[in-house]
């Protein structure tokens, strides 16, 4: 593999929204790159913070089988954030939230590819927000499994994007790739 992962510890701040606020039915899904921060609704009139990953922030690179689950001062710093946005933010003591893990590639793109391994397909290094994409994640991975015999770094397969009408090359997210250094998501400056 030219294209390698790694894993990068990230946190995410679950607070109770402020009481002006019924985040259950006028919350809104904010993306605010100003602070570095998104948010969303949270059950139980909530509010969840977590990171748009900016240069200033600590990328903490963990060895995914010995890492340390519990939050650190990132926790406080997005908390703190957010409250820039919404004064009346409580910041309580008890952290609460979740710390996982995201699998990042170099430049921060997916691999969708099969492997060296016959029969052994990869959807991997998508940094925690391909969620939202796994219907196309799931229709790249089909059509690479129907083609299994097609080497699609020397021919690349191409499905369409039905709703957009877009004819997407699936080798762009090879294993075998060059890193692309212009990858809006990409940390190599």
């Amino acid at each position: 593999m030219r294209i390698t992962t790694r894993a990068i510890k990230q946190e995410v701040v679950h607070l109770p929204a402020p009481q002006e606020f019924s985040m259950g039915n006028t919350g809104l899904v904010i993306s605010d790159s100003d602070i570095a921060c998104y948010s969303r609704p949270e059950a139980g009139n909530c509010i969840l913070i977590g990171s748009e990953d900016p240069e200033c922030d600590i990328q903490d690179e963990v060895d995914p089988d010995n890492w340390n689950d519990n939050f650190s001062e990132q926790w406080t710093t997005q908390a703190i954030r957010q409250a820039q946005r919404f004064p009346t933010l409580g910041i309580t003591s008890q952290t609460r939230g979740a710390v996982g893990l995201y699998d990042v590639t170099e430049d921060w793109a997916p691999i969708y590819d099969k492997s060296s391994i016959d029969g052994y397909y990869m959807a991997v290094g998508t940094s925690g927000n391909q969620f939202k994409n796994a219907p196309v994640a799931g229709k790249i991975m089909a059509a690479l499994v129907a083609q299994n015999d097609t080497d699609h770094d020397l021919t690349p397969i191409h499905i369409n994007l039905d709703y957009i009408g877009y004819d997407l090359n699936i080798g762009n997210f090879s294993r075998l790739r060059e890193i692309n250094p212009e990858s809006s998501f990409s940390v190599l400056g």
